[in-house]
């Protein structure tokens, strides 16, 4: 997987600039890595070995493995930043149920783009804090962006959500997200085992969830 690199993150040594291929390398090494190896198991020297570079320029441009991980999962904020900008210009040209599930999935391709890394990160949470940190920063933006959202929607007649508690009702739907998404990932990697719930069962109810709990009698 190879990724847009443009900003820089806690225990990134050296800003980003177009030509700095060798810290691009470093990040497409991890993430790489990522797709057969935890976070846990990573090292400097694997890291280097996969990029095609030495001990000496990974430290160059990073303190430790984590500052890389966390450089990647930043970039992936902001695809899903992008993937989900149209909620601040709704404009009702689109129906409201088509238009909350065309935003979850696109969302949702973004996630299973970088599965491997996000699945990742979620084990090495507990661990790590600055990995930590940039998931809840990142969890609690979006829950913001979408508290926004409906409380406008809400505010104008448009919609009846679930409960006034907006900022309450979008940080359980984005944690609701998260959660069948880490299930469909599972469930692909036991695709040879039988399953009482596919994967596509649990996304259909996580739209349905979603869809009722926003716009409610105004759909």
């Amino acid at each position: 997987m190879r990724m847009n690199r443009t900003r820089a993150v806690v225990g990134d040594r050296r800003p980003p600039s177009r030509g700095d291929q060798q810290r691009g390398r470093i990040i497409d090494a991890v993430v790489d890595l990522l797709e057969t190896t935890s976070i846990a198991e990573l090292s400097v020297t694997s890291i280097a070995r996969q990029a095609g570079v030495g001990r000496q320029a990974f430290y160059f441009y990073f303190e430790s493995k984590y500052a890389v991980v966390a450089a990647a999962l930043e970039q992936v904020w902001t695809e899903l930043d992008t993937a989900t900008a149209e909620l601040a210009d709704y404009d009702f040209q689109e129906p409201p149920a088509p238009f909350t599930i065309r935003m979850i999935d696109d969302a949702v391709v973004v996630w299973e783009r970088h599965g491997a890394l996000l699945n990742a990160c979620l084990q090495a949470r507990p661990s790590d804090p600055q990995l930590s940190d940039l998931w809840d920063t990142f969890l609690a933006n979006l829950s913001g962006k979408l508290a926004t959202f409906i409380a406008t929607l809400r505010d104008n007649g448009h919609a009846a959500p679930a409960t006034v508690d907006t900022p309450a009702l979008t940080h359980a739907l984005v944690g609701l997200t998260v959660w069948t998404l880490t299930e469909k990932w599972a469930l692909a990697e036991k695709s040879t085992a039988p399953q009482p719930l596919s994967a596509e069962r649990l996304m259909d109810a996580t739209r349905a969830i979603w869809i009722a709990s926003m716009w409610g009698d105004s759909r």
